[in-house]
């Protein structure tokens, strides 16, 4: 996640770029907006974790087409098989939530376990899996 100052006084962030870490937004605020009055007007400014606007707010652009949803499924019963291969070398992690994986043994079965329980995967830290959960009528459509 990345860290800007907010201007709670104006309900603005102070800075067009975010910092990666809250310690560089921090540096920002003391060398910066606490000396130079004049751009950043009056206080006071807090630190605050910037979240993905696009995630935030959703756009046509991010939506997932069913087919992909179902593709997306094919491929963690793949990914389940590798995992389980004493050979493999990296665990791959999956598009949906493992708990679904696991349990499954065909793609449609992921999917109604996703329509079934979409709160697992819509509190994921993993966006993509975020993605997938977040439209229950999209999972329902791209059930085949």
């Amino acid at each position: 996640m990345a860290w800007n100052v907010w201007n709670t006084k104006e309900d603005r962030w102070e800075n067009l770029t975010s910092y990666p870490t809250k310690g560089a937004a921090e540096a920002f605020l003391t060398e910066v907006v606490n000396k130079d009055k004049k751009t950043y007007g009056k206080g006071p400014w807090e630190v605050r974790m910037v979240g993905d606007v696009m995630e935030q707010h959703g756009t046509k652009l991010m939506q997932l087409k069913p087919s992909m949803i179902w593709r997306c499924a094919m491929d963690d019963l793949a990914r389940r098989v590798r995992n389980t291969d004493p050979k493999s070398v990296e665990y791959e992690h999956y598009a949906f939530h493992r708990k679904h994986v696991a349990k499954a043994s065909t793609a449609n079965d992921i999917l109604r376990a996703a329509i079934a329980e979409p709160g697992l995967g819509q509190a994921s830290g993993k966006r993509d899996t975020r993605l997938l959960y977040a439209d229950v009528e999209l999972l329902k459509a791209a059930l085949q």
